[in-house]
């Protein structure tokens, strides 16, 4: 008896949608930056614009400022705009181990960089006026004073993207403003053979304390890029190994 083989089946697929690949990450960060820069909380980081503005124009009106009043400005414009950054990570969803479109980690990338960069571009500004403000050949330079501010700046962000883990409200940024306030103030009350914040741009401790502050530099970023980590998709990995 003859058999007929089964008809093959046929795709109706078309062709440009077999062939499209799915978008990159970096095209979906691209996609996303703009309605997540809606979502985060901008507030306290204007608040604070609004602040650094007031005090390096009106500390001394219409006078010079000596290097050392110029360096502590500096150093409180830069410890309170990491501390405003920080409001940026508040995330309803960042606790979150369900399924997401987006994976965690670039959400909260995306966080970190929208109101950090804006944080540095305030401190870059406030910068460049008091250079304006400071006298003729004044020492003040600025890669080591920017080494300052990214640690104060990573320490907040790193705090933040790990307290958003038990809390999704401000609680956590306040979390990361109380530790990041803690390391500062820590260090400062450091004998003075071990002075981390010199008085003076340039001079005694100042290479010293830059060398260090430079290699732990790269620490709280290490740190918050473990805080970043998808926990789900971690736990989802170790599951399937053990099966």
């Amino acid at each position: 008896m003859h058999v007929t083989p089964p008809a093959r089946q046929v795709s109706v697929v078309p062709a440009a949608v077999r062939s499209a690949a799915p978008p990159s990450r970096l095209r979906v960060a691209l996609l996303l930056a703009r309605p997540l820069s809606r979502a985060i909380d901008w507030a306290p980081l204007v608040v604070v614009a609004v602040f650094v503005t007031g005090v390096v124009s009106l500390v001394r009106y219409g006078e010079e400022l000596s290097g050392s009043n110029a360096l502590v400005l500096m150093r409180i414009c830069g410890t309170l705009l990491g501390a405003a950054a920080a409001f940026g990570l508040v995330d309803a969803m960042a606790a979150d181990l369900g399924a997401a479109a987006v994976p965690r980690w670039v959400r909260q990338a995306l966080r970190c960089l929208l109101p950090g960069g804006a944080a540095i571009a305030i401190w870059l500004a406030a910068f460049s006026y008091i250079l304006t403000r400071l006298p003729e050949g004044s020492l003040f330079p600025v890669g080591d004073l920017l080494i300052e501010v990214g640690v104060c700046l990573g320490i907040a962000l790193a705090a933040a993207a790990t307290a958003v883990r038990f809390t999704p409200g401000r609680q956590a940024a306040m979390a990361a403003v109380v530790v990041q306030l803690a390391m500062v103030l820590g260090t400062i009350l450091l004998p003075q053979q071990l002075r981390l914040w010199p008085p003076t741009c340039g001079f005694g401790y100042w290479d010293q304390a830059h060398l260090f502050w430079l290699a732990m530099l790269p620490l709280p970023y290490l740190w918050l890029i473990l805080a970043g980590l998808d926990l789900r998709r971690s736990r989802w990995r170790r599951a399937t190994r053990t099966r």
